[in-house]
Order: C-alpha cells, then sequence, then structure tokens
C-alpha cells in the first residue's frame, strides 16, 4: 500500500488519486481516461498499464524518503516544496479561509495562537500551521538533499 506516499505527494502539490481497494482493471481505466501516471509496488499492474499505454512508475523501495526519491528520478523532479493546495485526505483543493468561519469547529487554543487557516474544498477538513510542519519542512530538506 502507497496510502502515505500519496499524501506526503498530495503535501507537495500533487494531484493524487489513491484507492486501496480498487482492482486493477478499474484502476487502469481511470487512469487511461483522466491521464494518469500510476505509481505502484505491483508489477503485474506495471504490465497491464503498459500494455494500455498508461506512464506508471514502479516503486522498489519502503520507506517515504527512497520512495519519493525514487518518483523523482522517474518525472525528472529536482525539489519538492510544501504548497498547501492539497488536502492530504482526499486530494481536494485547499482554499485560504477566515479564522471566524470555522469558530467551534477547531480547538480555541489553536483559534487564538494560529492566523492563517485553509479548508479542503471537497472533505471540508481544516489546516494550519501547527508544530508538525517544522518536522515535514525537515524532511523535506533532507529529502532534497539527497535528489
Amino acid at each position: 500500500m502507497l496510502g502515505t506516499l500519496a499524501k506526503k505527494l498530495r503535501m507537495f502539490g500533487f494531484d493524487c488519486k489513491y484507492e486501496s481497494a480498487i482492482d486493477d482493471d478499474s484502476l487502469v481505466l481511470i487512469a487511461k481516461k483522466q491521464d494518469r501516471i500510476v505509481v505502484t509496488k505491483d508489477l503485474k499492474l506495471v504490465i497491464n498499464c503498459l500494455q494500455h499505454d498508461i506512464k506508471t512508475i514502479k516503486i522498489q523501495n519502503n520507506t517515504d524518503k527512497e520512495q519519493l526519491i525514487e518518483i523523482a528520478h522517474q518525472i525528472n523532479y529536482n525539489k519538492f516544496q510544501l504548497t498547501y493546495s492539497r488536502c492530504s485526505l482526499c486530494n481536494g483543493l485547499l482554499e485560504e479561509i477566515a479564522k471566524n468561519t470555522i469558530l467551534g469547529k477547531i480547538p480555541q487554543r489553536i483559534l487564538e495562537s494560529k492566523e492563517k487557516f485553509w479548508k479542503c474544498k471537497e472533505c471540508n477538513h481544516v489546516y494550519w500551521m501547527g508544530t508538525h510542519i517544522s518536522n515535514i519542512e525537515k524532511f523535506v530538506t533532507d529529502l532534497n538533499g539527497n535528489i
């Protein structure tokens, strides 16, 4: 399963569909129709996609960092950066929202300590610059140093 990889790709602004319970034929049909690149560890799926002229990236490694480096090399990508443009949960687009529109929807201490908020246009999940962002930024710096 590559769900964590999909979440990270979304954080970098990639339009990234992920479904853990989709059958190969349905996935091939969606990828073909939407002109998507299939990222997988499944050799059988890679072969199926190639037979249908669908671009694929066969993932060999197990860590997020190694997998992202593989993808970067395959698509000639040289620098990842956080974009705050896509929901890491559902892939929907994020929009910046006013603090007063989310009163009662997030903890009061967050409302009092943060100024910028984003909401997913699809699932309505609310985001803010929490303490986890510094950990993610360190991950991105390390990642980019290894591409």
